[in-house]
Order: structure tokens, then sequence, then C-alpha cells
């Protein structure tokens, strides 16, 4: 044996070995060849087997599959001589199926006149699982920084822009490595600076309203959020924000609001109207009622009363001259020359004015070809055409 063969083997076999080394707090073992050739209890309790189930086979067949070729290749390459890094992970599996996270610090000693590893671990499970829950909500955070559907940045104490998504490019009008780094306090609209510094005192800030853009000049209209930014120990170092391009809901509010009142103006103007149509209406229906019982009623009853011909043919004219009074107004839209003439000479005169000819009228009406022109005849007398050699449907047409 070895001068350091024996001092380990000494140590071994000491008082000091069983106070150490069996009361450890880490799990440490010896590794060679392929196996473990000691083990303390805490790596038993670690990995959930008994020392003999370790001693027994290979504790390659311990590890996960995954970091088995890189463990064991590790091993072979220290036993023959191989500078390696001292601390490195990987992952076991316990008696129970479970996953555990192993730090490694390995030391080359002599075991038995043979080479050999020292190894001392440490369970990091928890904090691998913390370190992989950070690194997937910085994952996340990243993920929905940048591909967000709004424009969003990071700034230090100083307005510099940390970081920013393309959205946010591309509504200042410019590529993101040009505004990494800039300065907010430079931007020409200043208007919303105050929400940009609201987060260094602990608060969010917001504005919402035209801004005019530094870079492309475009006026826009934006809602402007901001939050506190910070560092590990908690404290404020800068401001997140998030920038909302509200231009074309504003314009589009803006034309509803505006058609919104011209409607409501017309609505006013058109009860207006219909109340003034039934104002009228009730002063018609009213006047009537009043012309009737003052202009005809009367005279109607005279006339029963009358005794000749000649009395009641008066009463006659005046009810008759006094109905086309009551009737006069009601009569405005009606064609001039329908005033005078009978219901068939009505009839046969629109069809002249449509550009009938005798034959198609009469086909139209049932009736003879030389009736219609009788109406004819008639119709130009009372028109007062007779004798004229002006077109009869001219005049119709002048008269409409």
């Amino acid at each position: 044996m070895t001068e350091r063969t024996r001092s380990y083997s000494t140590f071994l076999e000491s008082d000091a070995y069983r106070l150490l080394v069996e009361n450890a707090n880490e799990a440490i073992f010896v590794a060679q060849d392929g196996y473990i050739r000691y083990a303390n209890p805490k790596t038993c309790e670690l990995s959930g087997y008994s020392k003999e189930e370790l001693l027994s086979e290979p504790f390659a067949e311990k590890i996960h599959p995954e970091d088995r070729d890189m463990v064991v290749d590790r091993h072979v390459r220290r036993l023959k001589g191989e500078k390696l890094t001292d601390v490195y992970s990987y992952r076991i599996i316990d008696k129970k199926g479970n996953v555990i996270w192993l730090e490694m610090n390995v030391v080359m000693i002599t075991w038995w006149d043979k080479s050999a590893s020292l190894n001392f671990a440490s369970d990091i499970t928890d904090r691998k699982r913390a370190e992989d829950a950070l690194r997937e909500s910085e994952e996340l955070y990243r993920t929905l920084f940048h591909l967000a559907p709004v424009s969003v940045l990071s700034y230090d104490r100083e307005l510099k822009i940390l970081d920013c998504n393309e959205q946010m490019a591309r509504l200042m009008g410019a590529s993101r490595e040009r505004l990494l780094g800039s300065n907010l306090r430079l931007v020409r609209d200043q208007r919303v600076a105050s929400s940009l510094t609201k987060p260094f005192e602990g608060e969010e800030g917001y504005y919402e309203g035209e801004y005019h853009t530094t870079l492309s000049g475009v006026e826009l209209w934006v809602m402007v959020r901001t939050s506190p930014l910070r560092n590990g120990d908690g404290n404020i170092v800068g401001g997140i924000g998030m920038i909302q391009d509200m231009t074309d809901f504003y314009n589009a509010h803006k034309e509803l609001t505006i058609k919104s009142r011209y409607l409501e103006e017309a609505n006013t103007a058109l009860r207006v109207f219909v109340r003034r149509r039934e104002e009228e209406r009730a002063k018609i229906q009213s006047d009537v009622v009043s012309n009737i019982r003052t202009l005809v009623l009367p005279y109607i009853e005279k006339m029963k009363m009358s005794r000749t011909e000649d009395d009641r043919r008066v009463f006659v004219e005046l009810i008759e001259s006094n109905l086309n009074r009551v009737v006069s107004p009601f009569l405005r839209e009606v064609s001039s020359y329908q005033l005078n003439l009978t219901p068939r000479e009505i009839q046969i005169a629109n069809l002249i004015r449509d550009g009938k000819s005798s034959k198609e009228i009469g086909l139209l009406l049932n009736i003879s070809a030389r009736s219609v022109e009788f109406y004819r005849s008639k119709i130009r007398n009372k028109l007062g055409l007779k004798g004229s050699k002006t077109n009869l449907r001219s005049q119709l047409l002048a008269n409409t």
C-alpha cells in the first residue's frame, strides 16, 4: 500500500471518519470502475436505496437516461487522468421513480491502489425547479413582450429605452435598433412625459390623447400605461410601458359622434315637420267642418223648404259654389285640365297625354275609335282649342 492509500485507510477506520462522514449533511460516495465502492447514510437517504443496493450494481443504472452517457464519460475520463471541471450537475432516478437533481463536487483519490473519485453530492432539485420556473417565466415575458399586439417598451431611470418590440418600432416609424438606447427626454411631444416618470414614484402612469411622433412626424391618438420596473431586490430601476394606437378608434368615434349629432338634428326637424303637418291637418279638418256648417247646410235646409223650381235652382247653384270653395284647398295637386272634364274624359285625356292613338285607347277602354274621336273633340272644346291647330297632346302635357 502506498503512503496515500494508508492515510485514507487510517482515516476511514478512525472515529473522526464516523463522526464526519457518517453524519455529514450531504451525500458522500466513492466511485471506481463504474461502481460505487462506498456510500454514506446521506447517500442512501437521498437515493432511497440501501447501501447494499448501491454497491451491488453499476451506478449508471441510477442515473437519468438523458444524463447517463455524459456522467459515465466524465467518470471514465477522470480515471484516465484527464482534468475536468470539478463541479457539475446531473439527474438521478431515486427508488420511488422521482427525478433528483444533484450538484457534484468531485475530487480524485486512490482507493485500494487504484484511481477513484470522491464525490460530494447536494440535492439541488428545488433550486433547479425554481430556475426552470424563472426561465419559463422569462421566456413567457419575452414572448409576450415581443409578440404583443400593442407597443411595449422598457426604460431606465434616465428614460433611455432598454428594450422595445417591433410593434413599437412600427408605431414610431423607426427601426427597433434605432430606438434602443434613445432618450425619451428628447421626444418632441412632451405631453406623455408625466406618464413615463410616474413609475419612478412607485405609481402607475397614464395618458390618453394626441401624440406627435418625433421621427416620423405622424399625428396619433394614443393610450399610454406605465408601471415600475424593479430589479431582483425590489428596487425601482426604471419603467415598463404599453402604448396602444387608438387613432382609428378615435376617428371612428368622432365620425360617429358627428353623424349622431346630425341624425339627432334631422330627427328634431322631422318631429317639427310632422307636428306642423298634424296641426295643418287638424286646422283644415276644422275649417272644412266649419265651412260645411256655414256655407252648405243652411242652404240645403232652405232648398228643402223652397216651393218653386227656380228657388231650388238658385240654392243648388249656391251650394255648388260654396262646395267648390270648401274643396279648393285639396285640389292644388290636381292638373288644371282635369277640373272641367268628366271621369271618362279624364281617362282618355291621360291616355292621349301618354301618347296613345285613338285605336289603342279604344282597345284599352273597350270603346270604338269613333267614340274616342268624339271624346277628343269634347276635350278640345273644354280646353279652348276648338278651331285651333294646336296639338292636343302638347296642350295636355303643358297643363300637367
